[in-house]
Protein backbone atom coordinates (compact mmCIF):
# COMPACT_ATOMS: atom_id res chain seq x y z
CA UNK A 1 0.00 0.00 0.00
CA UNK A 2 2.90 1.88 1.13
CA UNK A 3 4.37 1.61 -2.41
CA UNK A 4 1.36 2.37 -4.57
CA UNK A 5 0.93 5.73 -2.49
CA UNK A 6 4.51 6.54 -3.20
CA UNK A 7 4.23 5.86 -6.80
CA UNK A 8 0.76 8.70 -7.45
CA UNK A 9 1.11 11.59 -8.80
CA UNK A 10 -1.12 14.72 -8.97
CA UNK A 11 0.25 15.26 -12.56
CA UNK A 12 -1.10 13.15 -15.77
CA UNK A 13 0.36 12.93 -18.94
CA UNK A 14 -1.61 12.43 -22.41
CA UNK A 15 0.64 11.90 -25.93
CA UNK A 16 -0.96 12.11 -29.10
CA UNK A 17 0.78 12.20 -32.24
CA UNK A 18 -0.06 15.24 -34.55
CA UNK A 19 -1.08 13.45 -38.16
CA UNK A 20 -3.26 14.84 -40.99
CA UNK A 21 -6.94 13.58 -40.36
CA UNK A 22 -8.39 10.72 -43.35
CA UNK A 23 -12.10 11.09 -44.31
CA UNK A 24 -14.93 9.07 -42.61
CA UNK A 25 -16.21 6.03 -43.87
CA UNK A 26 -19.98 6.10 -44.23
CA UNK A 27 -21.92 2.89 -43.99
CA UNK A 28 -24.51 3.18 -47.57
CA UNK A 29 -27.72 2.51 -46.69
CA UNK A 30 -29.95 -0.06 -49.27
CA UNK A 31 -32.29 2.67 -51.40
CA UNK A 32 -35.63 0.50 -52.67
CA UNK A 33 -36.98 0.87 -56.55
CA UNK A 34 -39.47 3.46 -55.69
CA UNK A 35 -41.41 2.71 -52.02
CA UNK A 36 -39.02 4.18 -49.74
CA UNK A 37 -39.62 7.49 -48.84
CA UNK A 38 -35.80 8.32 -49.18
CA UNK A 39 -35.25 7.23 -52.67
CA UNK A 40 -36.04 9.63 -54.70
CA UNK A 41 -34.09 12.47 -52.64
CA UNK A 42 -31.10 10.54 -52.94
CA UNK A 43 -31.42 9.66 -56.27
CA UNK A 44 -31.63 13.32 -57.12
CA UNK A 45 -28.93 14.40 -55.36
CA UNK A 46 -26.72 11.85 -56.95
CA UNK A 47 -27.78 13.57 -60.09
CA UNK A 48 -26.99 16.82 -59.85
CA UNK A 49 -25.93 19.63 -57.30
CA UNK A 50 -26.26 23.48 -57.93
CA UNK A 51 -23.07 25.36 -57.87
CA UNK A 52 -22.58 29.04 -56.02
CA UNK A 53 -21.95 29.94 -60.29
CA UNK A 54 -25.41 28.68 -60.96
CA UNK A 55 -24.20 25.71 -63.00
CA UNK A 56 -25.47 22.66 -62.11
CA UNK A 57 -22.47 19.58 -61.53
CA UNK A 58 -23.05 15.85 -61.81
CA UNK A 59 -21.16 14.16 -58.83
CA UNK A 60 -21.58 10.73 -61.08
CA UNK A 61 -19.84 12.28 -63.98
CA UNK A 62 -17.27 14.03 -61.81
CA UNK A 63 -16.49 10.58 -59.84
CA UNK A 64 -16.15 8.95 -63.29
CA UNK A 65 -19.16 7.39 -64.06
CA UNK A 66 -23.11 6.58 -62.76
CA UNK A 67 -22.60 6.29 -58.97
CA UNK A 68 -25.57 6.86 -56.73
CA UNK A 69 -24.87 9.43 -53.40
CA UNK A 70 -26.44 6.34 -51.50
CA UNK A 71 -23.98 4.13 -52.38
CA UNK A 72 -20.71 6.40 -51.88
CA UNK A 73 -18.44 5.23 -49.26
CA UNK A 74 -16.96 8.05 -48.00
CA UNK A 75 -18.65 11.09 -45.91
CA UNK A 76 -17.74 14.86 -46.04
CA UNK A 77 -16.57 14.59 -42.61
CA UNK A 78 -13.51 14.59 -41.16
CA UNK A 79 -12.09 11.93 -38.66
CA UNK A 80 -8.37 11.48 -36.31
CA UNK A 81 -6.90 8.55 -36.56
CA UNK A 82 -7.23 6.23 -33.89
CA UNK A 83 -4.03 4.68 -33.37
CA UNK A 84 -0.51 5.80 -33.56
CA UNK A 85 0.25 4.77 -37.16
CA UNK A 86 3.25 4.21 -39.35
CA UNK A 87 6.43 6.82 -39.24
CA UNK A 88 8.32 6.77 -42.07
CA UNK A 89 12.43 7.84 -42.58
CA UNK A 90 12.25 11.26 -44.14
CA UNK A 91 8.89 12.71 -42.04
CA UNK A 92 8.47 14.87 -39.60
CA UNK A 93 7.35 13.20 -36.51
CA UNK A 94 4.78 16.02 -34.33
CA UNK A 95 2.99 14.87 -30.68
CA UNK A 96 0.94 17.16 -28.32
CA UNK A 97 1.94 16.34 -24.91
CA UNK A 98 -1.02 17.73 -22.38
CA UNK A 99 0.38 17.52 -18.42
CA UNK A 100 -3.11 18.01 -16.25
CA UNK A 101 -3.17 18.34 -12.67
CA UNK A 102 -5.86 16.19 -11.37
CA UNK A 103 -5.78 16.92 -7.68
CA UNK A 104 -7.21 19.76 -6.02
CA UNK A 105 -4.04 21.67 -4.95
CA UNK A 106 -1.82 23.97 -6.57
CA UNK A 107 1.81 21.97 -8.01
CA UNK A 108 4.54 24.43 -8.05
CA UNK A 109 8.16 24.67 -10.13
CA UNK A 110 6.23 22.45 -13.03
CA UNK A 111 8.90 21.61 -15.88
CA UNK A 112 8.68 19.37 -18.72
CA UNK A 113 11.24 17.88 -20.60
CA UNK A 114 11.16 15.67 -24.17
CA UNK A 115 14.09 13.55 -25.37
CA UNK A 116 13.98 11.59 -28.61
CA UNK A 117 15.83 8.64 -28.18
CA UNK A 118 17.50 6.01 -31.18
CA UNK A 119 20.01 3.39 -31.50
CA UNK A 120 22.70 6.13 -31.86
CA UNK A 121 22.06 9.15 -30.24
CA UNK A 122 19.73 11.39 -27.92
CA UNK A 123 18.26 14.00 -28.61
CA UNK A 124 16.59 17.28 -26.43
CA UNK A 125 13.32 18.11 -27.91
CA UNK A 126 11.65 19.87 -25.04
CA UNK A 127 12.78 22.18 -21.77
CA UNK A 128 9.64 24.34 -20.62
CA UNK A 129 8.84 25.78 -17.69
CA UNK A 130 11.11 25.96 -14.63
CA UNK A 131 10.79 27.59 -11.01
CA UNK A 132 8.25 29.72 -12.26
CA UNK A 133 5.60 27.81 -13.83
CA UNK A 134 2.80 27.23 -11.42
CA UNK A 135 -0.53 24.85 -12.30
CA UNK A 136 -3.53 25.28 -10.26
CA UNK A 137 -6.25 22.81 -9.75
CA UNK A 138 -7.89 21.01 -12.98
CA UNK A 139 -5.69 23.39 -14.83
CA UNK A 140 -4.20 22.11 -18.33
CA UNK A 141 -0.64 22.67 -19.95
CA UNK A 142 -0.22 21.90 -23.29
CA UNK A 143 2.68 21.71 -25.67
CA UNK A 144 4.27 20.78 -28.58
CA UNK A 145 7.37 18.49 -29.43
CA UNK A 146 8.53 17.86 -33.36
CA UNK A 147 11.23 15.73 -34.74
CA UNK A 148 12.46 14.72 -38.12
CA UNK A 149 12.44 11.04 -38.87
CA UNK A 150 16.15 10.41 -39.85
CA UNK A 151 17.24 7.10 -38.82
CA UNK A 152 15.42 3.84 -39.32
CA UNK A 153 14.47 1.60 -36.48
CA UNK A 154 13.27 1.76 -32.91
CA UNK A 155 12.29 5.60 -31.61
CA UNK A 156 11.38 6.18 -28.10
CA UNK A 157 9.98 9.77 -26.84
CA UNK A 158 10.84 10.22 -23.16
CA UNK A 159 8.74 12.57 -21.67
CA UNK A 160 9.71 13.32 -18.21
CA UNK A 161 7.71 16.13 -15.46
CA UNK A 162 9.85 17.90 -12.27
CA UNK A 163 7.60 19.64 -9.98
CA UNK A 164 6.94 20.43 -6.57
CA UNK A 165 4.48 18.64 -4.65
CA UNK A 166 1.79 20.82 -2.28
CA UNK A 167 3.61 19.33 0.47
CA UNK A 168 6.78 21.14 -0.82
CA UNK A 169 8.73 17.47 -2.02
CA UNK A 170 10.71 17.52 -5.38
CA UNK A 171 8.85 14.50 -7.09
CA UNK A 172 9.44 13.21 -10.73
CA UNK A 173 6.92 11.84 -13.20
CA UNK A 174 8.48 9.88 -16.27
CA UNK A 175 6.76 8.35 -19.07
CA UNK A 176 8.43 6.72 -22.42
CA UNK A 177 6.36 6.04 -25.86
CA UNK A 178 8.30 3.59 -28.53
CA UNK A 179 7.76 3.79 -32.25
CA UNK A 180 9.04 2.53 -35.27
CA UNK A 181 10.25 3.77 -38.25
CA UNK A 182 10.38 2.34 -41.82
CA UNK A 183 11.52 2.80 -45.19
CA UNK A 184 9.20 4.55 -47.06
CA UNK A 185 11.50 4.27 -50.55
CA UNK A 186 13.13 1.21 -52.06
CA UNK A 187 15.58 2.83 -54.26
CA UNK A 188 18.09 0.29 -56.34
CA UNK A 189 20.35 2.02 -58.93
CA UNK A 190 22.51 0.32 -62.08
CA UNK A 191 25.43 2.12 -63.87
CA UNK A 192 26.54 1.63 -67.39
CA UNK A 193 29.72 3.38 -68.83
CA UNK A 194 29.97 5.03 -72.35
CA UNK A 195 32.98 6.04 -73.05
CA UNK A 196 33.61 8.88 -70.55
CA UNK A 197 30.04 9.37 -69.42
CA UNK A 198 27.97 7.43 -66.89
CA UNK A 199 24.45 6.61 -67.43
CA UNK A 200 22.94 5.82 -64.37
CA UNK A 201 19.42 3.77 -63.85
CA UNK A 202 17.27 4.77 -61.05
CA UNK A 203 14.24 2.73 -59.65
CA UNK A 204 11.80 3.98 -56.94
CA UNK A 205 9.59 1.51 -55.06
CA UNK A 206 6.74 2.66 -52.94
CA UNK A 207 6.84 0.84 -49.59
CA UNK A 208 4.49 2.62 -47.80
CA UNK A 209 1.07 1.40 -47.24
CA UNK A 210 -1.04 4.32 -49.22
CA UNK A 211 -0.16 5.90 -52.37
CA UNK A 212 2.04 9.15 -52.83
CA UNK A 213 2.83 11.47 -55.51
CA UNK A 214 6.84 11.73 -56.02
CA UNK A 215 6.99 15.90 -55.91
CA UNK A 216 10.30 15.96 -56.59
CA UNK A 217 13.45 13.49 -57.73
CA UNK A 218 16.53 15.22 -58.34
CA UNK A 219 20.38 13.82 -58.81
CA UNK A 220 23.28 16.49 -57.36
CA UNK A 221 26.01 15.19 -59.15
CA UNK A 222 29.64 14.50 -57.57
CA UNK A 223 32.74 16.48 -58.45
CA UNK A 224 33.57 16.33 -60.93
CA UNK A 225 30.61 14.97 -63.05
CA UNK A 226 27.78 17.68 -64.99
CA UNK A 227 24.05 15.41 -64.66
CA UNK A 228 21.61 15.45 -67.07
CA UNK A 229 18.12 14.03 -66.72
CA UNK A 230 17.33 11.91 -69.67
CA UNK A 231 13.73 10.82 -68.16
CA UNK A 232 12.29 14.50 -69.47
CA UNK A 233 10.84 14.92 -72.33
CA UNK A 234 12.07 18.00 -74.97
CA UNK A 235 8.84 19.69 -74.51
CA UNK A 236 8.93 19.40 -70.25
CA UNK A 237 7.37 16.65 -68.62
CA UNK A 238 8.37 13.27 -67.54
CA UNK A 239 7.58 10.25 -70.02
CA UNK A 240 5.37 8.38 -67.97
CA UNK A 241 2.61 9.08 -65.87
CA UNK A 242 1.50 12.83 -64.04
CA UNK A 243 3.62 15.60 -63.29
CA UNK A 244 3.32 14.84 -59.64
CA UNK A 245 3.80 11.23 -60.22
CA UNK A 246 1.32 9.47 -58.34
CA UNK A 247 2.27 5.89 -56.98
CA UNK A 248 0.12 3.05 -55.95
CA UNK A 249 1.92 0.74 -52.67
CA UNK A 250 4.43 -1.77 -55.10
CA UNK A 251 4.50 0.83 -57.78
CA UNK A 252 8.05 1.15 -59.55
CA UNK A 253 9.16 4.02 -61.40
CA UNK A 254 12.10 4.45 -63.59
CA UNK A 255 14.96 7.43 -64.09
CA UNK A 256 17.70 8.20 -66.41
CA UNK A 257 20.85 9.92 -65.85
CA UNK A 258 23.97 11.17 -67.65
CA UNK A 259 26.83 11.83 -65.93
CA UNK A 260 28.95 13.75 -68.22
CA UNK A 261 32.98 14.19 -67.30
CA UNK A 262 34.88 17.58 -68.09
CA UNK A 263 36.01 17.30 -71.49
CA UNK A 264 40.39 16.26 -71.57
CA UNK A 265 41.87 19.77 -72.43
CA UNK A 266 44.83 18.91 -74.20
CA UNK A 267 47.35 20.30 -72.31
CA UNK A 268 45.91 19.20 -68.48
CA UNK A 269 47.96 17.07 -66.93
CA UNK A 270 47.49 13.12 -66.89
CA UNK A 271 47.13 12.77 -63.14
CA UNK A 272 43.99 15.12 -63.36
CA UNK A 273 42.32 12.92 -66.04
CA UNK A 274 43.04 9.62 -64.10
CA UNK A 275 41.62 11.28 -61.01
CA UNK A 276 38.59 11.76 -63.10
CA UNK A 277 38.68 8.62 -64.73
CA UNK A 278 38.72 6.74 -61.29
CA UNK A 279 36.19 8.43 -59.77
CA UNK A 280 33.86 6.04 -57.65
CA UNK A 281 31.40 9.18 -55.90
CA UNK A 282 28.70 9.77 -58.61
CA UNK A 283 25.94 11.97 -56.41
CA UNK A 284 23.01 11.64 -54.01
CA UNK A 285 19.51 11.41 -54.99
CA UNK A 286 17.21 14.45 -53.12
CA UNK A 287 13.39 12.87 -53.11
CA UNK A 288 10.37 14.91 -52.01
CA UNK A 289 6.73 13.40 -52.28
CA UNK A 290 3.37 13.73 -50.57
CA UNK A 291 1.01 11.55 -48.50
CA UNK A 292 -2.35 11.70 -47.49
CA UNK A 293 -3.80 14.79 -47.34
CA UNK A 294 -0.31 16.40 -48.63
CA UNK A 295 1.51 15.24 -45.74
CA UNK A 296 5.20 15.88 -46.59
CA UNK A 297 8.61 13.51 -46.50
CA UNK A 298 12.11 14.36 -47.81
CA UNK A 299 14.48 11.87 -48.50
CA UNK A 300 18.24 11.92 -49.43
CA UNK A 301 20.35 9.03 -49.90
CA UNK A 302 23.81 8.01 -49.25
CA UNK A 303 26.46 8.80 -51.83
CA UNK A 304 26.24 6.58 -54.90
CA UNK A 305 28.85 4.95 -55.83
CA UNK A 306 30.46 2.43 -58.90
CA UNK A 307 33.41 0.55 -59.62
CA UNK A 308 36.03 2.65 -61.09
CA UNK A 309 36.23 1.66 -64.49
CA UNK A 310 39.63 2.73 -64.57
CA UNK A 311 42.11 4.16 -66.77
CA UNK A 312 43.87 2.98 -69.56
CA UNK A 313 47.23 4.34 -70.63
CA UNK A 314 45.98 4.61 -74.36
CA UNK A 315 42.73 5.96 -74.55
CA UNK A 316 40.00 6.57 -77.64
CA UNK A 317 38.98 10.38 -76.72
CA UNK A 318 36.94 10.16 -79.38
CA UNK A 319 35.44 8.58 -83.15
CA UNK A 320 33.14 9.50 -85.72
CA UNK A 321 32.11 9.04 -89.44
CA UNK A 322 33.42 11.41 -91.18
CA UNK A 323 30.14 12.15 -94.31
CA UNK A 324 27.89 9.14 -94.43
CA UNK A 325 28.07 5.44 -94.38
CA UNK A 326 26.23 3.68 -97.58
CA UNK A 327 26.48 -0.36 -98.68
CA UNK A 328 29.61 -1.16 -100.41
CA UNK A 329 30.41 2.38 -100.62
CA UNK A 330 34.07 3.12 -98.56
CA UNK A 331 33.83 5.55 -95.72
CA UNK A 332 36.29 7.11 -93.16
CA UNK A 333 35.83 6.92 -89.66
CA UNK A 334 38.15 9.51 -87.84
CA UNK A 335 39.81 8.47 -84.30
CA UNK A 336 41.32 10.64 -81.70
CA UNK A 337 43.89 8.61 -79.52
CA UNK A 338 45.31 10.21 -76.28
CA UNK A 339 48.83 8.99 -74.17
CA UNK A 340 47.29 9.13 -70.89
CA UNK A 341 50.48 8.06 -69.28
CA UNK A 342 53.16 10.07 -68.03
CA UNK A 343 55.44 9.03 -70.57
CA UNK A 344 56.22 9.84 -73.86
CA UNK A 345 55.35 7.04 -76.64
CA UNK A 346 55.38 6.28 -80.32
CA UNK A 347 51.90 4.94 -80.43
CA UNK A 348 50.49 2.41 -83.78
CA UNK A 349 46.87 1.30 -84.28
CA UNK A 350 45.80 -2.14 -86.33
CA UNK A 351 42.95 -2.93 -87.37
CA UNK A 352 41.03 -6.70 -87.31
CA UNK A 353 38.29 -7.63 -89.76
CA UNK A 354 37.42 -10.81 -88.52
CA UNK A 355 35.81 -9.37 -85.60
CA UNK A 356 32.82 -6.81 -87.39
CA UNK A 357 32.62 -9.13 -90.57
CA UNK A 358 29.70 -6.56 -91.30
CA UNK A 359 31.89 -3.39 -91.66
CA UNK A 360 35.46 -4.38 -92.69
CA UNK A 361 38.54 -2.41 -93.01
CA UNK A 362 39.42 -1.92 -96.74
CA UNK A 363 42.87 0.46 -96.16
CA UNK A 364 45.99 -0.96 -94.83
CA UNK A 365 46.14 -2.59 -91.51
CA UNK A 366 48.87 -0.44 -89.39
CA UNK A 367 48.72 3.04 -89.07
CA UNK A 368 51.32 4.88 -86.84
CA UNK A 369 50.62 7.94 -85.32
CA UNK A 370 54.24 8.87 -84.30
CA UNK A 371 55.47 9.89 -81.09
CA UNK A 372 52.94 11.30 -78.29
CA UNK A 373 54.21 13.17 -75.70
CA UNK A 374 52.33 12.76 -72.02
CA UNK A 375 49.11 14.07 -71.95
CA UNK A 376 49.22 14.63 -75.91
CA UNK A 377 46.21 13.72 -78.49
CA UNK A 378 46.50 12.59 -82.03
CA UNK A 379 43.75 12.08 -85.50
CA UNK A 380 43.94 9.14 -87.65
CA UNK A 381 41.94 8.29 -90.62
CA UNK A 382 40.52 4.99 -91.20
CA UNK A 383 39.15 3.05 -94.35
CA UNK A 384 35.89 0.84 -93.57
CA UNK A 385 33.58 -0.82 -96.37
CA UNK A 386 30.24 -1.45 -94.94
CA UNK A 387 28.71 -4.91 -96.36
CA UNK A 388 25.13 -4.61 -94.89
CA UNK A 389 22.64 -1.73 -93.99
CA UNK A 390 21.51 -1.14 -90.84
CA UNK A 391 23.18 0.15 -87.31
CA UNK A 392 26.38 -2.13 -87.52
CA UNK A 393 29.41 -1.83 -85.13
CA UNK A 394 32.69 -1.94 -85.95
CA UNK A 395 36.31 -0.50 -85.56
CA UNK A 396 38.47 -3.33 -83.55
CA UNK A 397 41.70 -2.10 -83.33
CA UNK A 398 45.13 -2.94 -81.08
CA UNK A 399 46.84 0.21 -80.01
CA UNK A 400 50.89 -0.52 -79.26
CA UNK A 401 53.52 1.14 -77.68
CA UNK A 402 56.75 0.61 -79.18
CA UNK A 403 58.97 1.95 -76.69
CA UNK A 404 57.40 0.24 -73.37
CA UNK A 405 55.85 -2.59 -75.30
CA UNK A 406 52.19 -1.91 -73.64
CA UNK A 407 49.41 -2.56 -75.76
CA UNK A 408 46.06 -2.62 -75.15
CA UNK A 409 42.85 -3.89 -77.12
CA UNK A 410 39.40 -2.00 -78.40
CA UNK A 411 36.50 -4.04 -79.21
CA UNK A 412 34.92 -0.90 -81.24
CA UNK A 413 35.34 2.42 -81.64
CA UNK A 414 31.77 3.49 -83.38
CA UNK A 415 28.30 2.08 -84.03
CA UNK A 416 27.01 3.79 -87.60
CA UNK A 417 24.11 3.55 -89.30
CA UNK A 418 24.30 2.14 -92.98
CA UNK A 419 22.02 2.86 -95.51
CA UNK A 420 21.24 1.13 -99.16
CA UNK A 421 23.09 2.54 -101.87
Amino acid sequence: MASLIRESHPLTLKVMRLSRPALAEAQPLPVDSGESVLAPPLREAGQSRPTQSGQVRSDGQALGGPRPLDAFPLAEALVLPRSFGTMYLGETFGAQLCVCNESALVVREVEVRAVMQTATQQLALLNAGGAGQPLGAGQPLGLQVTHEIKELGTHVLGCSITYLSAQGERRTLQRSFRFQASNPLVVKTKVHHQDRDVLLEVQVNNATQGPMALERLRLEPASPFTAEDLSERAEGGPLWGSAAGFMQPGDVRQYLYRLRLPPAAADAPADDERAARYATALGRLDILWRGAFGSVGRLQTSQLVRRSPGMQLLEVDRAWVVGSAAVEVPFVARVRVRNTSDSAMSVAATTHAHRHPLVVPCGPARHDLGPLAAGEAREVDIQFLPLAPGTQRFGALTLADSVSGYTREVDHILDTCVSEQ
